[in-house]
Formats: structure tokens, C-alpha cells, sequence
């Protein structure tokens, strides 16, 4: 009897070896045969890992020092590119695993990509399980009529003209921030050494409590917010190329750990939201929603299924998290490296300065039409973005067979615009690229770029980040604040190693010397 049960379990073992192999042997190398006859170079196949390996090795070596403040950053962030790049030249691919990597130093095709979405998705359906809870059911990973329909029920929100009423908000979180600076230093005789960075995250936390829950930041959201936080960092730790199937129910301490962190923050979100229905009888004004309010109109009404309850409710924590992904360290990082920049520039700084004295004097309550007069704290910003860019690549995974130029790009293939390498092209901003010149942008973006579409910190298309608005309009009211209050310079303890994180981070720290005008 138990010869009949085993054909059965045979035919399923043949049946999944087989479909392993050609995941991790068959394909790759038909691709790489198809690649090579197109004229396509790379690195040859290796089995299952790819260039996982390598990578890895050049990324240890790039971090294990520090750089010149005023070095390319592309070596230290982006090496395995870079290495390719120049090894084979454009149009050349390296493997993410099984999974082979496109990498395009062609603007007008990274543009034309960002535009097709429908033909290259995000790569959230081929990331790790650890990234993948950041965003799990959230717009981001959304495609389709699914995302259109979002996105157009959110975007009315993140208008300029919606979010102008929030400066006093960014004014009033600005001002806590400079308060504890200048307390800070007060007691070392009004000049001292501030870290940056730390701080300018609970800024920024304050800011997101405000937008998305208008509230001040309360030690249930900022409990929240770091656990979050803590979720981001464990998936970008143990983040690889690629992953296996099934590696999420392993019992690992990362897993049971971003476990935990889930489950808080689904609590949490939960509660408040329970809290918000029953302080509120009806659906507010839409003038006065916050970014809850829009995820859960449907349950001030009343008039819902208890499945149709709960399945808002899910979405909307899964919203807030990816809100607050978007939110958190885009803005944080921003604003981290223009003092840095500043700190460093101190002839730029002292322009910044005299504008802002200029245009806001004194003036207690800043407003968007102030903020919009600003013109030398807006080319300093645009410059830091174009230097550090929030998103530096752009990777999207081809969802059926394409044609980019000369060349075919089969199904599932991953292709990858290195947006930090488009900032730094001497073609296209001229032979100081590498320099920090807001200058450049005195007369628009596309003249900084000599004419070439080439400015994208925040992605590019139908899809650009949602909250760019918001983060320049957050950004350009803190500096504001902070060139009225203090000067500051480098710090003798600062040591320049940014790192990729979600975005460029300071590894060790930003140190300045704040003083007090």
C-alpha cells in the first residue's frame, strides 16, 4: 500500500527540484545566453547566490572608513554598481540572486520607465519578508487601479495649498527643537556641540504626529513611532539581494522580533483609531482632516459590515505605517545634511542667514507666502537633495518582456537607474558636479541641468513621492528657524561615513558647534 503513497510524494519531490533548478540555474543562465548575444556584459552566473557575495565584500570594504567630506559618495554607497559600470559599461548587469540586475545610466530611459509604471512595478512583490512588513498592505506596494485609486483619494491632501495651513504646526515643533538646543548649550556658556540627527528625528516625529493624527506627540505615538523605527532597522540589517521562500516562519530573533513590533503598532493604531470614532459622531469638515480621518471616512458614517469595519481598520494601519516609512527619515536626513552642508559652507551659510533676516526679520508667525520668498534657502535645499538624494536608485522590475533601446529585458528581470550617479554626472551639471553649488538653481531645476530632466530626490513620473511637498515645505520652515537663532560650524568630532539606510544617513552621528546670535 504505501508503494502506491509514494508516487504520489515522488512526482511532487521531482516536480518542486525541478522548478528549484530553474529558478536557480536554468533561467539565470538563459537570461545571462540572452544578455550576452544582445552584447550585454557582466559578471558570469553564479549558482542560486549571484554576485551576493561580492557585493557584500565591497560594501564591507567601503564602510570600513571614513571619506573626505567633499569625496564622491559613490564609491562608499553605491560600489557594486559603480564597479560595474565601469567594468562593463553601460547597459551591463550584475545577478540579485537568481535575478538579473540591469543598471542604466540613460536618463531619458529612466524617466521613460517611471512614466510606464504598468510595465515596471516596484520591487515590493521581490523584496525580503522583513521589508515587506514596513509596507505590508500600505499604498506604496499598490499597483494598478488599486494605486490610481488611492492616490487619487490622498493626493488632494498633500497639495501645497493643503498643507499651508500646517506651518504653524512646523513652526511650533521647530521652535521645541531650538528651545532644548539652546538650553543645551546655555549651560556651556551659550555655544556647545549638538547632535544633530537624534533630535531632528523627533522633530520630524512630532511633525508626522501632527499631519497624520493632529496631535501633539504624545508618548503613545512616540512609543509607537521608535518601535517602527526599530522594525526599519532590522530590515535593513538582515536585508539581502534576495530571499528564500519561507524564510519569515523561521524562529529566528529578528522575525520574532519585528513579530512583536507589528503587533504593537497594529494595537496601537487600533486604539487610536477606537478612540477617534467615538470622540467623533460625524465625519469632519473636509477642510479639517487629518491624514486618519481621510483612511477611516467611511466608518464615521456608521453604515458598514463588521468585515468591511475591520478591513478599513487593517488598511488604515497599514497606511499609517507606510506613511510614517515615507515621513520619517526623508525629512529627518534632509534637513541633517543641509546643516551639515551649512556647517561646512560658511559663505552659503551667512547668505542663508541674511536672506531669512531679509525676508522674516523678526516676525513671530512665518507663513507659507514667507517661506515661498525664501529663493537662497530653496537652491540650498535643492542642492542638498541633488548631493544626497532621499531615493538614491530608482529599481523596478519588468513585468512582461520589454524592449529598452537596443536591447530585450525579459520578464522579471530587475532594471536599476542609479538616480545618486545621474546627481553626480559631470554631463549633465557640468564640471563641478561634485561640489556643493546652490548656485546652480538660482534660475530653475531644468537650467541647473542644462536643459536634461534630470532632478529626481524624490523619484519621477505618476509615481513620485507623494509627500515631497511636505518635506520641503518642513525643511525650508525649520532652516528659517534655525538661521534666525544660531550660527553653527563643524564639529572637531565629526567624521564623515553616511551610509544607505532607506536614505543616506550619517553613520557616526552629526556633531555640530551651535552658537547662540
Amino acid at each position: 500500500m504505501w508503494k502506491f503513497a509514494l508516487i504520489p510524494v515522488l512526482s511532487l519531490l521531482v516536480v518542486w527540484t525541478w522548478q528549484f533548478l530553474n529558478w536557480a540555474w536554468f533561467k539565470p543562465r538563459k537570461t545571462e545566453k540572452l544578455f550576452r548575444q544582445q552584447g550585454m556584459k557582466g559578471n558570469p552566473y553564479t549558482f542560486l547566490f549571484g554576485d551576493a557575495k561580492e557585493t557584500g565584500l565591497m560594501y564591507e570594504k567601503a564602510y570600513s572608513k571614513p571619506i573626505g567630506f567633499n569625496d564622491d559618495l559613490t564609491p562608499r554607497l553605491m560600489p557594486n554598481i559603480l564597479h560595474t559600470l565601469q567594468k562593463y559599461g553601460n547597459y551591463s548587469f550584475s545577478w540579485a540572486g537568481p535575478r538579473p540586475r540591469v543598471f542604466i545610466m540613460d536618463v531619458d530611459v529612466a524617466r521613460e520607465a517611471m512614466n510606464k509604471h504598468s510595465s515596471y512595478v516596484k520591487t515590493f512583490k521581490i523584496a525580503t519578508d522583513l521589508v515587506k512588513m514596513l509596507f505590508d498592505g500600505g499604498f506604496a506596494i499598490l499597483e494598478g487601479k488599486e494605486w490610481s485609486k488611492f492616490r487619487s483619494k490622498v493626493n488632494p491632501f498633500f497639495n501645497l495649498d493643503k498643507l499651508k495651513p500646517l506651518v504653524p504646526a512646523f513652526q511650533s515643533c521647530s521652535a521645541d527643537v531650538l528651545k532644548e538646543w539652546n538650553e543645551r548649550i546655555s549651560k556651556e556658556g551659550g555655544s556647545g556641540v549638538v547632535d544633530v540627527f537624534p533630535d531632528l528625528e523627533i522633530f520630524t516625529g512630532a511633525i508626522l504626529a501632527q499631519l497624520m493624527f493632529s496631535s501633539t506627540y504624545t508618548q503613545q505615538i512616540k512609543q509607537t513611532f521608535l518601535q517602527l523605527a526599530e522594525l526599519g532597522t532590522l530590515a535593513r540589517i538582515h536585508s539581502k539581494l534576495f530571499s528564500i521562500p519561507g524564510e519569515k516562519y523561521l524562529p529566528t530573533q529578528p522575525n520574532r522580533r519585528a513579530n512583536e513590533i507589528v503587533n504593537y503598532a497594529r494595537a496601537s493604531f487600533t486604539s487610536m483609531i477606537n478612540d477617534r470614532l467615538q470622540r467623533k459622531t460625524g465625519a469632519p469638515v473636509s477642510g479639517k482632516m487629518d491624514l486618519l480621518d481621510i483612511l477611516i471616512e467611511k466608518l464615521y458614517n456608521g453604515d458598514v459590515t463588521k468585515s468591511e469595519r475591520h478591513k478599513i481598520i487593517e488598511d488604515a494601519i497599514a497606511e499609517c505605517k507606510t506613511f510614517f516609512f515615507a515621513g520619517f527619515e526623508t525629512s529627518s536626513t534632509l534637513l541633517t545634511w543641509t546643516i551639515l552642508m551649512l556647517a561646512y559652507h560658511q559663505d552659503w551659510q551667512a547668505r542663508a542667514r541674511e536672506e531669512v533676516f531679509q525676508v522674516l526679520g523678526d516676525k513671530k508667525d512665518i507663513t507659507s507666502d514667507d517661506l515661498g520668498k525664501l529663493k537662497i534657502v530653496t537652491m540650498i535645499i535643492n542642492e542638498v537633495l541633488r548631493l544626497y538624494p532621499p531615493v538614491i536608485e530608482l529599481s523596478r522590475v519588468v513585468k512582461e518582456e520589454s524592449k529598452i533601446k537596443d536591447y530585450t529585458i525579459p520578464k522579471d528581470a530587475l532594471v536599476t537607474f542609479p538616480v545618486l550617479m545621474y546627481h553626480r554626472s559631470t554631463k549633465i551639471w557640468g564640471e563641478d558636479a561634485g561640489e556643493f553649488n546652490p548656485q546652480r538653481f538660482a534660475d530653475g531645476v531644468l537650467k541647473a541641468a542644462n536643459g536634461e530632466a534630470a532632478f529626481m530626490p524624490f523619484g519621477w513620473g505618476p509615481r513620485i513621492c507623494i509627500g515631497m511637498n511636505f518635506a520641503i515645505l518642513e525643511s525650508k520652515t525649520f532652516m528659517a528657524m534655525l538661521l534666525r537663532e544660531f550660527s553653527f560650524e563643524f564639529s572637531p568630532t565629526y567624521t564623515h561615513s553616511p551610509v544607505v539606510a532607506f536614505t543616506i544617513q550619517p553613520q557616526l552621528g552629526a556633531p555640530v558647534v551651535m552658537k547662540k546670535l
